[in-house]
């Protein structure tokens, strides 16, 4: 091909792109990423004239310096990978950092093809939630990528507060959340979001009908950003214990013997609470109650950690 037919048209008659997997259009295509967050950047070329080309090489170039964006890519920024024969496509993993915020530019370059401009330009921005927003789940502070412990039995509140000077304020905030099969409700419901006002919003997690241990996830999304989850362990995660000690003697000897018992009493239903986790003495074995929320092992230390507060009992 002469070099005259090489123009900017020849980025959109050559080449595809898709976002996760996606097919977008060059005009549509923005990233938009969370603080530690990933997306794959690939270029579809099954029809194009170059695979093969010597000089066929090309490159993902960011603007500004993608360390002050915080931003890693695989292959890296900068680095000529060949259109190789029998390849129709290439994929850039792009990766931003927990720490990472601000906007960039990408543009694909092949610099050895003679005459061949940049590609049409990628505006993208990082929007690190933790930078602009306070999370809490009830009293305690929980960061975004983290876990928390609800229980059986207890309404527990999940809220978002603006940090200083949050970009966020005012925007409508949406409550994502996946793993739905466990019988925890939302209030308000899921679907509309909030407006994100100076004192907060708020979302009340419903755990007072559900009996079946398992996880599930909630995050946020803002326009077209979506954080990262926060994962949500559902169980008895705090319980009042009792303990006590049982002599034993067996024949022929006779000589007594103790057996400790736990009984773990879920504080929220005032009932037995089983498949609660029990720390057998220093922690290298570990028992489970039954379904009367008992546990016992012989000439040993029992005692139950409570996941919601960080307490032993």
């Amino acid at each position: 091909m002469s070099n005259s037919t090489i123009n900017s048209q020849t980025w959109l008659q050559n080449f595809r792109p898709s976002l996760n997997g996606v097919p977008v259009r060059w005009e549509d295509l923005r990233l938009n990423m969370a603080a530690g967050k990933s997306f794959e950047l690939k270029l579809d070329f099954e029809y194009s004239y170059m695979i093969g080309d010597p000089d066929a090489l090309l490159k993902l170039c960011c603007e500004p310096n993608q360390e002050q964006v915080g931003l890693m890519c695989d292959p890296p920024f900068e680095e000529l990978v060949e259109m190789a024969e029998g390849l129709t496509s290439l994929t850039w993993r792009l990766s931003a950092t927990p720490e990472s915020t601000g906007s960039f530019e990408l543009h694909y370059e092949m610099p050895k093809y003679d005459g061949m401009p940049f590609s049409p330009t990628i505006p993208g921005a990082v929007l690190n939630f933790m930078q602009e927003l306070e999370i809490k789940f009830d009293e305690f502070s929980l960061n975004l990528g983290a876990s928390a412990y609800p229980c059986h039995g207890a309404e527990h509140t999940f809220t978002v507060l603006p940090k200083p000077g949050s970009r966020l304020l005012n925007k409508n905030i949406q409550l994502m959340m996946t793993g739905t099969g466990l019988g925890v409700t939302v209030k308000p419901s899921l679907g509309s979001g909030q407006s994100l006002e100076p004192e907060g919003i708020k979302w009340i997690l419903d755990c007072r009908s559900t009996s079946n241990n398992g996880e599930f996830f909630l995050g946020l999304a803002v326009d077209d950003w979506v954080s990262e989850p926060c994962q949500m362990f559902l169980a008895h995660n705090l319980v009042e214990a009792k303990h006590w000690r049982v002599e034993h003697a067996q024949w022929p000897e006779w000589t007594p013997y103790y057996v400790s018992h736990v009984r773990a009493t879920s504080v929220y239903l005032k009932a037995p609470a089983s498949r609660v986790q029990v720390i057998v003495n220093d922690g290298s074995d570990y028992g489970v109650t039954n379904s009367n929320g008992e546990y016992n092992e012989r000439e040993a230390k029992l005692r139950i950690f409570n996941r919601y507060n960080n307490t032993t009992v």
